[in-house]
């Protein structure tokens, strides 16, 4: 792709001169070449043509003069290098307009095998330059793709790894699923618009939570959402933590309902379910669509107890095994996870051959006027 290089001269037979002298690098595709009478003139075409990559100003000129000129695109700084044209014994003016932001400068009668080498050695400066941009927006790219997964604290720590998840492996975790319920029979009463608007409300929400509580948003399923703690780094009360998520999210959907009622919006029930357990985390897919992912036994077992919510007639459900856990993850959790949850005895889970003992927490407990207890 040629190098866009405009210069500014009110001299009319420069640009002449110029074509005939830097004739093979525009054969050759090296340089697209412009011209403007004055600083007026060149400020317009660059306003106008964000791919300019070069000015190579005169100082004096009518209207706007090349200092001026300079002045105006300091703004532009991160987009064109600029070239001073002077006279040789101006030499404060050459000072000015390098204290400005010009890059570098020639004199007046023009050496136009050494205003070729200046011009090379500038788009080569310019090219440093923008490769650092990019990367620069990549980066910073990648820490907003980051923040949409895991708790804002962390993105510092992720951005900073060169794989922010970690070859694939094996770890333990806690697994939350969040649904809402009757949400195909909701959607059939709404239109499109506002079936978007009460999903965004609801993720929102949701997300907050899920971050407040150390959580890492593994994905948006539809109306659910699959939150996993404990990813990328383990940590001992990692249990204790979905199971207060749960709990926070049942109390602000309870809120949320009691705002929806006052506007004669239908409430918003959801189905929780956690479990704790072994979990495998890495990238799926292919080179053409890859994401990153936690798969394994514990991700199906906590999205059948979210099912079974239905069946246990509770807004959360969650394992033995993930009361077990944040029970032994701190001083004090056993006795408030026993006070608040009901033992369910072992239940057959769908597509699992061997029961689970399951806890449920008794009763709706996201209904308008029946704000859940946070423990």
């Amino acid at each position: 792709m040629p190098a866009k290089i405009l210069v500014v001269d009110d001299e009319r037979d420069l640009e002449a001169l110029m074509r005939r002298k830097f004739r093979r690098e525009i054969r050759h595709g090296e340089f697209l070449i412009d011209f403007a009478e004055d600083g007026e003139a060149a400020l317009e075409k660059v306003r106008s043509d964000p791919d300019i990559d070069l000015v190579i100003s005169d100082i004096n000129m009518p209207r706007m003069d090349g200092l001026t000129l300079l002045n105006h695109l300091a703004e532009y700084e991160e987009q064109l290098k600029t070239i001073i044209i002077s006279a040789y014994g101006d030499m404060s003016n050459i000072r000015a307009a390098m204290n400005r932001g010009a890059f570098d400068f020639v004199t007046k009668p023009i050496d136009f095998q050494d205003l070729l080498i200046t011009i090379k050695k500038t788009l080569d400066q310019l090219d440093v330059l923008k490769e650092a941009i990019e990367r620069r927006l990549t980066a910073e790219r990648a820490r907003s793709n980051l923040s949409r997964y895991v708790p804002p604290g962390l993105v510092d720590t992720l951005a900073s790894r060169d794989e922010p998840f970690g070859p694939p492996r094996e770890q333990e975790a806690a697994v939350l699923f969040v649904d809402i319920r009757g949400f195909t029979t909701m959607s059939e009463a709404m239109s499109p618009a506002a079936v978007m608007e009460m999903l965004r409300a609801f993720h929102t929400r949701i997300e907050a939570i899920i971050f407040d509580h150390g959580g890492t948003l593994d994905k948006y399923i539809g109306d659910a959402i699959l939150a996993t703690f404990g990813v990328p780094d383990a940590r001992a009360d990692d249990a204790h933590m979905a199971y207060l998520c749960a709990r926070e999210m049942l109390a602000s959907l309870a809120a949320w309902n009691e705002e929806r009622q006052v506007s004669g919006d239908a409430p918003v029930r959801v189905g929780i379910g956690v479990h704790h357990g072994p979990i495998v985390l890495g990238e799926i897919g292919s080179d053409r669509a890859m994401e990153f992912a936690v798969i394994g036994d514990t991700v199906n077992t906590a999205s059948r107890l979210q099912t079974m919510t239905r069946k246990l007639d509770s807004d959360l459900v969650v394992s033995e095994a993930l009361v077990t856990r944040a029970c032994a993850g701190g001083v004090g959790h056993a006795g408030q996870l026993h006070d608040e949850l009901s033992d369910r005895g072992q239940q057959q889970l769908a597509g699992r051959s061997q029961p689970v003992r399951v806890f449920a927490l008794p009763g709706p407990a996201c209904d308008s006027g029946t704000t859940a207890k946070l423990p």
